[in-house]
């Protein structure tokens, strides 16, 4: 192998750079399937679930979490479709939409996961309870293809960029 040329191939880092934010928000979309079925389930089980007398879905505390749940999934489509559109388009700002739809549909589906398990109580801890399933996906998709604090620093370096591009 001392003999064969090496040579640097040109556009690699670009083409990793958009293999990753396409990756991203196909991430960003699965995330938010997971996001819209964990609310689905929590809604279904306090529609259901009775305590004190009446359905867990009638106290304020439980329609917070669950409008929480239903904002932050709203805000995460919002940006996933946003990330969509920009990959399809070849659009300049595609990297911090990329950034940004991973970012909400992380936070998304964590909290619906996360909210889901709390709303069905103790049964929402065990492995009986389908909680468990989202709850995992939504910790594992949070870590596949960089951490949010990555993320959050894609987006932060590209928004200084643009910015230096747009002053200088």
């Amino acid at each position: 192998l001392k003999d064969a040329p090496v040579t640097p191939l040109s556009g690699g880092r670009a083409a990793l750079e958009k293999f990753l934010q396409s990756a991203a928000i196909l991430l960003a979309f699965e995330g938010l399937g997971g996001a819209d079925a964990a609310m689905d389930m929590a809604l279904t089980y306090s529609k259901d679930r009775v305590a004190f007398g009446r359905k867990i879905a009638g106290y304020q505390a439980v329609k917070h979490r669950l409008a929480d749940m239903y904002i932050k999934n709203q805000l995460a489509r919002s940006h996933a479709y946003y990330g969509a559109w920009a990959l399809l388009t070849d659009a300049p700002e595609l990297v911090q939409a990329a950034a940004g739809a991973r970012l909400a549909a992380m936070d998304a589906f964590q909290f619906a996961a996360e909210e889901n398990v709390q709303l069905h109580g103790g049964i929402g801890f065990t492995w009986e309870s389908n909680c468990q399933f989202y709850y995992r996906r939504a910790r594992l998709l949070t870590l596949a293809l960089g951490t949010k604090s990555h993320w959050a620093d894609v987006l932060v370096r590209s928004l200084e960029q643009r910015n230096t591009m747009m002053a200088g």
